[in-house]
Parts: C-alpha cells; structure tokens; sequence
C-alpha cells in the first residue's frame, strides 16, 4: 500500500514569514500580522511572468468599513477575529510566486507589506498619484535593502519552504491552503449596524487542495 504523503497548509507557511517580515524590520512595526490574512489564488498561467502578489484593503479610503454613494450605502466585508477584524488580504498567486528565486520572492512579500497604511488602518499607503509612485521598478528598487536584511538574519521560519521548488513541494505533500473569493463592496438595505457589516462578509474562509504544476 502507498504511503500517504504529509499535508502541508503553504498558506499558513506563509503567513509565518509575514509574521517573520513583520517582527525583523522596524519598516512594518505598524503592523499586526495578526489582523492579515494570506490566501491562495491560482495563477491562469504558470510561469515567471504576470501578478505574484496582491493586497485587497478591508476599509475604505477614508478608513471606515461602509460608505454612501449617490445615496446609497455600501460596505466591505469585515472578517472578525480574536485580534480583531481582518484588515487586509494578501494573495499569492500558486505556483507562479514559487517560480521566482529565493530574493524576489521576498522581495514579493515585502511590497504587498508596503503598501499597507501608517496608520495600519485598512488603507492603502499613498505614493503619489500611482500605487507605485514613479514606476514599479522604482518603487521595489527602495525595498530591495529589506531584502537583504531578512535574508541576513539567522532562523528564519519555513525557509525550506519558501525556498522551495514548487513542484517538489507538490511531490513531497499534498498542498492545501486558505481560498477566499476576493471581496467586493456590497449594497446595504439601510443604515448598516455591526451585525449588517459582518453579515456582508463573503463567508468563512475554506482550506482547498491547491493546483498541482
């Protein structure tokens, strides 16, 4: 009989190395990686081209969770937890992020963390009038000594895993990890209360098996 091969939850790996990311570099001191959620996208094409990473705000530019428009209320979802309500989602795309090498997918970790607010509010932090400021290529030029200085540091959590080759990791486990459909904002009937907010939400989050290479 064929052994079973051991499951390994890659998002929950990951989300150690946020945490990680978070509690090394006096850049995101202002986050609580605890009230950050990591989730699995399936990439439509594989290869080393395209969209590595995303981060999805849970508020509103202005920081609220709801907002009026031409007079009609809308909310985003709110996810609650012990640490509070989810403030932002962060999607990795599988397995195109694992086909970068070792430095630029931190690098990938590092500019999604970036682009969470000061204020660690739900918002996204301003660069002038793009995302990215002047360019992309700029923009994870000034990141780059983040890198360098997590690389440098000694116990770093899941780095077998993070640097892994992904089909290996395939062969190795069978992978599975968070899937949530990317929230929109959603119409309120009326003035909205916490239950409503929460009740906006687009469900729980579910582990799935993960698309093999």
């Amino acid at each position: 009989m064929r052994d079973q091969k051991p499951t390994l939850h890659i998002t929950d790996a990951l989300e150690t190395v946020v945490a990680d990311l978070c509690g090394r570099l006096p850049a995101f001191a202002h986050i609580d990686p605890r009230r950050l959620l990591l989730c699995a996208a399936r990439a439509r094409r594989d290869g080393a081209g395209g969209t590595y990473a995303r981060i999805i705000p849970l508020r509103f530019p202005d920081g609220t969770p709801f907002r009026t428009h031409n007079g009609q209320r809308y909310a985003l979802p709110q996810i609650p937890t012990e640490h509070g309500d989810v403030l932002y989602l962060i999607y990795v795309y599988l397995p195109r992020f694992f086909a970068q090498p070792l430095e630029r997918r931190v690098l990938t970790l590092i500019h999604e963390l970036y682009h969470i607010a000061p204020a660690f509010d739900g918002t996204i932090r301003k660069c002038g009038a793009r995302a990215h400021g002047g360019s992309r290529a700029s923009f994870n030029a000034r990141l780059e000594p983040l890198v360098e200085a997590y690389l440098a540091g000694d116990n770093i959590p899941a780095r077998d895993i993070l640097a892994a080759d992904f089909a290996d990791l395939a062969r190795r486990y069978t992978l599975i990890g968070r899937a949530l459909a990317v929230p929109k904002a959603v119409r309120l009937p009326s003035e909205p209360g916490t239950a409503e907010l929460h009740s906006a939400a687009t469900g729980p989050t579910r582990r799935a098996r993960l698309p093999m290479p």
